[in-house]
């Protein structure tokens, strides 16, 4: 296996774990301990290091306390190892000042020497790497990988991900912070309606005595209102606007700035008529009719790009090597041909793209464009899925501190997702709207988009991304009702009753949770409303009925327990 195709394999072993962990339960929940028992384990068996730990500081920035190191040759866990500043203050300020350590050679490393005696010979470790974690402008750890027994040269996708991983375990604290303040805020209007009860009861009994005190005591209970409204209001925003402006700044700019530098590189490389790949076609292939069947192919090898493994993988070997055997080139340049799509149902196309003297040059330009198109592919799909986890973090905000229902447009509402999504409807879904004038309802506008959005992005992946999404609506007495049907392979019979369950996918690692439809099927419970589903191959609709009207009276009555389970 060359270099190339082993940085391609270990990066989507990375965008795996990343994944994994973005959409770990625990990061939202802010439970740190096991989200960081899940980072280090998980890297250290995909990524064979022996040693991975998380080391986060205390309040006063002066030690380092050791909450998860998974050891890979023992696959166990570790704990509770205290790192003092006033011991190792030379490497703490590395730390301080730097956004990584990488210690191909930590016994001759300055910023590691301290740790030489006390830490790295005791555990045999032969390469160190430190990614220091912080949020915003605060030191929070390090996230450290460490190999034994084998030397190491840390590479730059080595440290981004590290990187990577460490802002994830940021957002995590920031997380478990946030759920703390509500926490503190909830026992905070407890107190105040505790000591507001105890004035009103104060006033009653004094107003029974001296009537001619009403006013004022009237005054001082209206005030002590205000005050308590304005205060729980602030803390409210506060805590969101922290939390938006912090996002918005920390993730949005980056992956625009992603998406429109993958753009214009996709236009410069492929779409231009100047690009690199029209001159070195022309270059390649001089005559017009191979230059355009050169183009068909790409087109077919594009649509069929996919990763193969096991059995299949080793069949499509043996022929590609066989016919590279037959046209005197090397059988090793199968791998690359195999993560094309290629397959010898493409020389019956383009007989005559394939007979000519510069085959190897036609196979090997054809591998570099369809590779260089795949990694661009990724880094756009990345992109597509880091802007709906910032949507879904922007609204879980509210989502989380939503008290009462309130008066909501549904199509407004859905419209909203629909928008998020335009881009696919320009490509290759057909997307049809049958909408009905719908009454208000009484209902949580931010879970309903989770809602939404859960049902319309599992009919796109359902589809692939390709065929037609219908969205229909309709009113029978006093619910609404909408209907989302794909025109996708349907759902399996023999797991039709299983799909509602939590953590229970037919997705690929990294592609879904689990927990989609399970989060569906909550929220519209917690609307008292009704969801159902018919599924044959070619359509698959999925039933939402909503009452108009919420048959609890919320002026009186908390939130069901369920409410913030979803």
């Amino acid at each position: 296996m060359d270099r190339f195709t082993i940085e391609l394999t270990r990066a989507r072993f990375q965008q795996n774990i990343l994944a994994q962990v973005s959409s770990h339960p625990c990061a939202r929940t802010g439970d740190i301990q096991t989200l960081a028992e899940f980072i280090t384990k998980s890297v250290s068996d995909v990524l064979e290091i022996e040693r991975v730990g998380v080391w986060l500081f205390n309040d006063s920035k002066n030690e380092l306390k050791n909450i998860a190191t998974y050891i890979r040759s023992n696959e166990s866990h570790t704990t509770g190892a205290i790192l003092k500043e006033k011991e190792f203050r030379e490497e703490f300020q590395y730390l301080v000042k730097e956004k990584y350590v990488d210690a191909n050679d930590p016994y001759t490393d300055p910023r590691t020497k301290g740790f030489i005696e006390s830490y790295l010979k005791p555990n045999g470790i032969t390469a160190m790497l430190d990614g220091v974690i912080r949020m915003g402008e605060e030191l929070i750890g390090t996230l450290c990988f460490e190999h034994v027994g084998k030397i190491h040269e840390w590479t730059e996708d080595e440290i981004t991900f590290c990187s990577q991983l460490g802002d994830q375990i940021a957002l995590t604290i920031s997380n478990k912070r946030k759920n703390e303040i509500n926490d503190e805020l909830i026992a905070r209007e407890n107190e105040l309606k505790e000591l507001n009860e105890s004035l009103e009861r104060l006033v009653e009994e004094r107003t029974k005595k001296l009537k001619t005190s009403n006013e004022e005591l009237e005054q001082t209970i209206s005030t002590l209102k205000k005050a308590q409204n304005q205060l729980v209001l602030s803390e409210k925003m506060a805590s969101l606007g922290q939390l938006v402006a912090g996002i918005a700044h920390e993730i949005n700019n980056p992956i625009a700035a992603i998406q429109a530098s993958a753009e214009n590189l996709k236009e410069s490389l492929f779409e231009s008529e100047l690009s690199v790949f029209q001159k070195e076609l022309k270059v390649l292939l001089p005559d017009d009719k191979n230059q355009k069947q050169f183009l068909e192919c790409i087109q077919i090898l594009k649509s069929r790009i996919e990763i193969t493994s096991g059995r299949d993988r080793m069949q499509r070997r043996k022929r590609i090597e066989a016919w590279l055997v037959d046209q005197h080139i090397s059988d090793s340049f199968s791998f690359h041909l195999i993560d094309t799509g290629f397959d010898l149902d493409v020389l019956d196309l383009f007989p005559q793209l394939f007979s000519g003297e510069n085959l190897e040059g036609i196979l090997k330009f054809l591998v570099e464009e369809i590779t260089v198109y795949q990694s661009l592919h990724i880094m756009l799909l990345a992109v597509e899925r880091a802007s709906k986890m910032t949507f879904a973090l922007k609204n879980f905000v509210r989502y989380e501190i939503s008290k009462d229902p309130i008066q909501v447009n549904v199509l407004e509402n859905i419209e909203t997702v629909l928008t998020l999504y335009q881009n696919q409807f320009k490509k290759n879904v057909i997307l049809k709207k049958d909408f009905v004038e719908l009454p208000y309802i009484e209902g949580y506008p931010e879970e309903l988009l989770h809602l939404w959005t859960n049902l319309i992005y599992n009919a796109l992946q359902a589809m692939s991304f390709q065929g037609k999404l219908l969205i229909q609506t309709k009113t029978d007495g006093n619910k609404v009702f909408i209907m989302v049907e794909d025109n996708g392979p349907g759902i399996p019979e023999f797991i039709q009753n299983r799909i509602f369950e939590p953590f229970f996918t037919t997705k690929p690692l990294g592609e879904g949770s689990g927990l989609g439809l399970d989060i569906c099927r909550k929220i519209v419970d917690r609307h008292f409303g009704s969801i159902s589903f018919q599924s044959i191959p070619g359509k698959t609709v999925f039933t939402i009925g909503l009452p108009v009207k919420s048959p609890i009276d919320h002026s009186n009555r908390s939130l069901p327990q369920n409410s913030k389970e979803e």
